[in-house]
């Protein structure tokens, strides 16, 4: 009986050795338990230090997950002396940035939405500026990491992205999350998405805080709110950047996808290649009566 239970424990402790060497995390899609997930050899981890800090960059291979999702990031910019210091943190997916965003000391949160594409995708995140850990350390690195991976894209709403308050989330179309001189904001070309959600059929108050681009020829647009089927359901003139308020009809229970689209434009900007006919800096939903 002695040697029964020896060898059964022998079995067990090879197992969970068995276990430890493949890295033992239970979801490729992220990183988020340390050092575990960083183990694992499938996941080729550059950059990442197995006590979460991450040096100027840091990169992963992870599974994105089928449907709408996000690369996000959670972190913390430690206080290692310098109140000023801040740091611009960009997401990038096969080696393609998808946002940028300025952050801080302490902890931040930042995601921006990807393509509809599950699969096998290199991720990576880089900052432009990093600190020495003190104590004889001397790494140089630009935030502990508590998160990097996939998420679905309803999230974004709480991580800084230019969602405001409940029943609305981004879909395809629209450019990478930009912050200049304090304010964030996405360019679109055309035809950016929009999905709100309500707890009535009814019309609700689309709120957008845009502003026309050099893709307009610095002319003012006439932007249009297209339904799932493309019809036109609402539309407003903007000359300059402001508050515009549009009233959309939703049916209870399940999203409302929209499109946001100009007609005409497509100019190229000086020094970008990009087509940008305008950009917004918030988004949000109300309920409303339409006037």
């Amino acid at each position: 009986m002695r040697i029964l239970v020896g060898i059964s424990g022998i079995i067990s402790i090879a197992l969970l050795l068995s276990l430890a060497s493949c890295g033992g995390s239970g979801d490729s899609s992220r990183l988020s338990r340390f050092p575990a997930d960083l183990t694992d050899p499938k996941r080729e981890v550059s950059g990442i230090h197995e006590d979460a800090w991450v040096e100027d960059a840091g990169s992963a291979t992870l599974q994105q997950p089928s449907g709408d999702q996000a690369l996000t990031i959670r972190g913390m910019v430690p206080n290692l002396g310098n109140a000023d210091f801040k740091t611009t943190v960009e997401l990038r997916v096969d080696n393609k940035s998808v946002g940028t965003k300025t952050v801080g000391l302490g902890d931040f949160q930042f995601s921006a939405p990807v393509a509809n594409k599950p699969g096998t995708r290199r991720i990576a995140v880089a900052f432009s500026a990093v600190q020495q850990l003190p104590g004889g350390d001397g790494r140089m690195v630009g935030a502990r990491l508590q998160f990097l991976g996939f998420e679905p894209a309803g999230r974004i709403a709480s991580s800084g992205d230019i969602v405001r308050g409940a029943g609305v989330e981004l879909g395809a179309g629209w450019g990478v999350l930009e912050t200049f001189r304090g304010e964030t904001f996405r360019w679109v070309d055309n035809d950016a998405r929009i999905r709100v959600t309500g707890s009535q059929t009814g019309d609700v108050e689309l709120s957008l805080v845009v502003e026309p681009g050099p893709g307009a020829g610095g002319k003012p647009i006439l932007l249009k709110v297209l339904d799932e089927a493309g019809r036109q359901v609402a539309a407003v003139r903007v000359e300059r950047r402001g508050t515009v308020k549009l009233f959309v009809p939703i049916e209870s229970g399940k999203p409302n996808e929209f499109r946001l689209h100009v007609d005409g434009g497509g100019k190229t900007a000086p020094n970008d290649a990009r087509i940008l006919n305008f950009r917004v800096f918030e988004v949000g939903v109300e309920s409303g009566q339409r006037p």
